[in-house]
């Protein structure tokens, strides 16, 4: 394992951690294992990445980049009415979360300095302002101040999601915990109408 013979070696190296993840989470596996899952050099790594607190800055932000695509296409196919479209995102999210449990790992369960990573920021900021923006459509103007309503709906579909990941909820059982979300979503959205924050 002197050299890297594949056409990829950043891909190969996302992979390899992504799978580590799944199996000891993102603080226990070093780079050195994530070279050796790659089947490179144990220097490897260090010719993308400083060193492992940059290595899962890079999956979060990926993950963070797929997770808005993700909900941007769940909304792409809801029809105009804002309450459906916000259901859309909510279900999308959680799509992500059961299809994805090492990203999911890497985006809120990693220890990296986040405000050093510019493109994490960005990618995090994305997520809060889309789903702020579907909330504000389904409340009459002036109902809350900027950013928080995007908070609320964050905190509650992803404690849907993060639940259900650990079979905490429903068993995991997809179809409930759908239900669950679409309930949440209702909930939020009856108890924000008589809010004034």
């Amino acid at each position: 394992m002197d050299s890297y013979h594949h056409g990829n070696l950043r891909a190969a190296l996302l992979k390899a951690a992504f799978q580590l993840i799944g199996k000891i989470g993102p603080e226990a596996f070093t780079l050195r294992e994530v070279a050796r899952r790659a089947g490179v050099s144990h220097n490897a790594p260090y010719r993308h990445f400083k060193g492992k607190e940059d290595l899962l800055a890079a999956l979060a932000t990926d993950s963070f980049r797929q997770l808005n695509e993700a909900v941007i296409r769940g909304i792409a196919g809801a029809v105009e009415a804002p309450v459906e479209r916000l259901r859309a995102a909510a279900r999308a999210y959680l799509h992500f979360g059961l299809a994805n449990r090492a990203r999911f790992q890497a985006m809120f369960h990693s220890t990296f300095d986040r405000q050093e990573y510019a493109d994490y920021v960005a990618n995090y900021s994305a997520a809060l302002t889309l789903l702020d923006g579907l909330l504000v459509e389904c409340l009459p103007p002036g109902a809350l101040p900027s950013e928080i309503p995007g908070q609320l709906v964050w905190a509650s579909i992803h404690g849907i999601t993060e639940l259900g990941i650990a079979a905490r909820l429903e068993d995991g059982d997809r179809e409930r915990l759908l239900l669950l979300v679409d309930a949440a979503v209702d909930t939020l959205l009856k108890g924000l109408q008589h809010v004034r924050m």
